[in-house]
């Protein structure tokens, strides 16, 4: 990461963190730290606000779905395995099913 880019930035700031680590020592890095977020919502059109509300309410029916699984686990670990195997097909490599 270049640091250059957060000099002056609106967004942010990066700082100096570092800590030791039992295995392999001392470590030190740059953690971005984002400005707060403002207080007011920002005002949102029509359309946009149903939008966000029909979202809000298809993950609200999922997750009352997914709690009535049996073995949430199950759906979990095919649907990763599809999901590795579409991105493998993307990339012209090839991940046995």
């Amino acid at each position: 990461m270049r640091a250059e880019m957060f000099v002056n930035s609106p967004s942010g700031v990066l700082v100096p963190i570092n800590g030791m680590d039992s295995r392999w020592g001392a470590w030190s890095h740059m953690a971005f730290v984002p400005e707060p977020l403002p207080v007011v919502t920002p005002g949102l059109t029509v359309p946009t606000f149903n939008a966000v509300a029909n979202a809000r309410a298809a993950l609200a029916a999922l997750d009352a779905s997914a709690r009535r699984l049996p073995n949430p686990a199950l759906l979990r670990q095919s649907t990763l395995r599809q999901e590795a195997q579409s991105t493998s097909a993307l990339e012209g490599t090839f991940a046995p099913g």
